[in-house]
């Protein structure tokens, strides 16, 4: 397993129209698309970052709770309010990832990849194994 970077860092916003709002007009980072993972009953925004010094382009997603739908972002903005929901890392092999952190006793969300916005497929880390930071690996 080789992590190849950050893809991006996923927000929970209290207002997710001003949040937009402010990445696209007061940033200025391009929109790069929006998707319904209505699995999770969720609605990715997401925003691309400019290059870091690497030259690897990072995203910032917003997340809404799908319309009429009570989801795990309805559930996170109940609980802690808007903020940093998770970090997602980019991996060159996602189920690769899976079996890593499994030797090394971490527990997982998802045992198996599963589809995620963008035609990626995912995984996530559960936060007890992190020290509580909900980790999303990443196979683009």
């Amino acid at each position: 397993m080789k992590v190849l970077g950050i893809n991006h860092v996923g927000l929970a916003a209290k207002d997710p129209v001003k949040a937009r709002w402010f990445l696209k007009e007061v940033l200025q980072l391009p929109f790069e698309g929006e998707e319904l993972v209505a699995e999770q009953k969720t609605n990715t925004v997401m925003f691309m970052s400019h290059a870091d010094r690497a030259g690897s382009p990072s995203r910032l997603e917003i997340l809404e709770n799908q319309p009429g739908q009570e989801g795990p972002i309805a559930k996170f903005l109940e609980k802690k309010g808007g903020g940093i929901h998770h970090v997602a890392l980019t991996v060159d092999n996602v189920e690769a990832a899976i079996a890593h952190m499994k030797q090394h006793d971490i527990v997982m969300i998802d045992e198996t990849p599963r589809n995620g916005a963008h035609g990626t497929k995912i995984a996530f880390v559960h936060p007890q194994s992190t020290g509580g930071l909900l980790v999303e690996l990443v196979q683009q």
